[in-house]
């Protein structure tokens, strides 16, 4: 292989070591930090100094095979993101809430040196773990237009997807709760994305660029005042990382992707990449929100006005390209290539799965309505059906997980409450069921004495075959 394609991220120097990295994440994880939430941290209460890992998932997650395209939202993407964001952000100074002992205990708890040391042992494992699949398989080759073309497509793509994502909110009577939690992954991790930019920009990643050639989030769109306002009206106010229950694994994986090529000026060239389909994408995510909240704003861009904005954008990445085709050569046109691709690739999955989990949400009715069905269906046809139990005592709270296929959760005996975004609460009793399809995030409390339930795991077929149906009304009246 040419030096000129080879992968940023690579798994292959770490085949066959994953158990010693997951004994490393384990002992990384059993920092107090990181311990499973409470009954009283579904928001963290703007305390950036702790972050629920739920350490008792790497009791057993393997690590062994690399994430996929289609695996994006399960529970070891979901674990790995989490870890390595908490990894890279032992490096951001945030002082103490405060001068009361507590406090102080859990500023210096966080900045541990064994466990920054521990986290430098872990990270290259989980990058190459995490972000494989997105430059693997790159040509390298194709040419500057068709590079920066990708600029272009990117920004279709997101608003043909909020397009279509606010009309379904609007639908379900859903937009209010759906703008919380599409905030909470745009807006709330906005400031890991632009830190990791401005840190390497404050180490020279950028200085091949000219200064108006760089890759930037802090543009005129979207301006900051309207994402403040629509952040506020949806009630996400608080400061990093209070929500960091509800973010989605791509959500974490798009900021680490930026963390990961920035502690690395060997690819500083594909940093440029992954940055411009990172604007891109915050772009897209401002043109949409002038359109689906201009009451809350002045009168926003027109179509001319949007396109000349792509334009632009687009015009501006190829320059960038040029000028390091030009001056660097093909090694580090072909690192540029990869670093955009792989920001595209994970701007599509990110898509799929704020998509998935917005449906989830904004149909929970129709999901539990899909679980009676269900289990009906089990009664009759699979009463051996494979199934776990759990019987948890009052206030244990289960930190936001996924799993890694379809679950009914079914209270045989108790009370729980259970949520998928900040601020729901589904009351489930005696008798209550919903259906978790695979890869959606959620979390619940015990607020009985005690909670048996049952989590019966559903084939596929079953489960696709109730939700093709939601948006059959749609179509029929389109």
């Amino acid at each position: 292989m040419s030096q000129a394609s080879l992968p940023i991220f690579d798994f292959s120097p770490f085949v066959g070591q994953s158990g010693r990295y997951v004994a490393l994440i384990k002992q990384f994880a059993a920092a107090e930090p990181f311990r499973s939430a409470t009954v009283d941290e579904l928001l963290l209460d703007d305390d950036f100094h702790r972050r629920p890992l739920r350490p008792e998932d790497f009791d057993f997650l393997k690590f062994m095979k690399p994430v996929r395209e289609h695996n994006v939202s399960r529970l070891p993407a979901l674990a790995s993101g989490r870890t390595l964001m908490s990894i890279y952000e032992l490096d951001i100074a945030r002082a103490p809430s405060s001068g009361e002992p507590a406090d102080w205990q859990r500023f210096t708890d966080f900045y541990r040196e064994d466990t920054r040391e521990l986290g430098a042992q872990i990270a290259p494992f989980l990058e190459a773990y995490s972000f494989e699949y997105l430059t693997k398989d790159v040509v390298t080759s194709e040419s500057v237009d068709a590079t920066s073309a990708r600029v272009t497509r990117i920004v279709d793509e997101e608003l043909a997807f909020w397009s279509a994502t606010f009309e379904r909110l609007l639908r379900n009577d859903y937009l209010e709760e759906g703008l919380r939690f599409i905030m909470v992954q745009r807006w709330a991790l906005a400031v890991s994305k632009r830190r990791a930019l401005a840190r390497a920009a404050a180490s020279g990643f950028f200085d091949m660029l000219p200064p108006d050639e760089r890759p930037s989030l802090h543009r005129e769109v979207p301006d900051d005042t309207l994402l403040e306002r629509v952040a506020a009206a949806s009630g996400i106010t608080r400061r990093q990382h209070a929500y960091w229950q509800f973010y989605l694994p791509t959500s974490t994986a798009k900021c680490n992707l930026l963390y990961a090529l920035a502690r690395r000026p060997d690819r500083a060239f594909g940093l440029v990449g992954a940055a411009f389909a990172a604007e891109a994408e915050w772009l897209a995510f401002g043109l949409a929100l002038e359109r689906a909240c201009a009451h809350l704003q002045t009168p926003g861009r027109g179509p001319a006005q949007a396109s000349a904005l792509k334009t632009a954008l687009e015009q501006r990445a190829a320059r960038a390209l040029r000028r390091v085709a030009e001056n660097f050569g093909a090694a580090a046109h072909a690192q540029y290539v990869q670093g955009l691709v792989a920001g595209e690739r994970l701007a599509g999955r990110s898509r799929w799965d704020l998509g998935e989990q917005l449906r989830w949400l904004s149909s929970i009715r129709d999901y539990v309505a899909f679980a009676h069905r269900i289990s009906s269906r089990i009664d009759a046809e699979c009463p051996g059906i494979d199934r776990e139990t759990f019987v948890e005592p009052h206030e244990m709270c289960s930190t936001t997980h996924v799993h890694n296929d379809h679950r009914l959760v079914t209270i045989e005996e108790g009370d729980m409450l259970f949520w998928g975004n900040v601020g729901m609460q589904l009351a489930m009793h005696k008798g209550d069921m919903v259906l978790i399809p695979d890869g959606r995030l959620h979390g619940s409390t015990v607020v009985s004495n005690e909670c048996t339930y049952h989590q019966p795991i559903i084939p596929d077929e079953w489960v696709e075959a109730l939700v093709a149906g939601l948006d059959e009304p749609a179509a029929a009246s389109a």
